[in-house]
């Protein structure tokens, strides 16, 4: 292989890296996320977790609420035995984690738009 050939494959691979990094930087800043609320499989509602708000839903055993704050969420009141979701504390985009809570049959995901 030639010194121009070399140069010529350098070259294409850092036009495709770069490109690479331009859409992954696009995709992130255009990604919309939202928090989905599902009672025994069905999405009862749909929040912006960057929306500071307060939202009240029923499960099964009784009352939920849920708390969103500067981009993060979580249980703080729930009629449930052990009170495991709001003991799971405040969950965002980058530390993620399902907070589901077996007696209400309620789960709160996220969902990428």
């Amino acid at each position: 292989m030639s010194k121009k050939e070399i140069k010529l494959i350098v070259a294409i691979l850092f036009i495709a890296l770069g490109i690479y990094v331009g859409v992954q930087i696009y995709n992130r800043m255009n990604v919309k996320t939202y928090g989905i609320v599902t009672y025994k499989n069905q999405v009862i509602h749909t929040f912006n977790v960057n929306k500071d708000e307060d939202y009240y839903f029923d499960g099964s055993y009784g009352k939920m609420k849920l708390e969103v704050k500067d981009g993060k969420w979580r249980i703080t009141e729930e009629e449930c035995p052990n009170h495991i979701c709001s003991s799971i504390g405040w969950v965002s985009v980058k530390d993620y984690f399902p907070i589901v809570c077996i007696p209400n049959e309620v789960i709160v995901t996220l969902k990428d738009n």
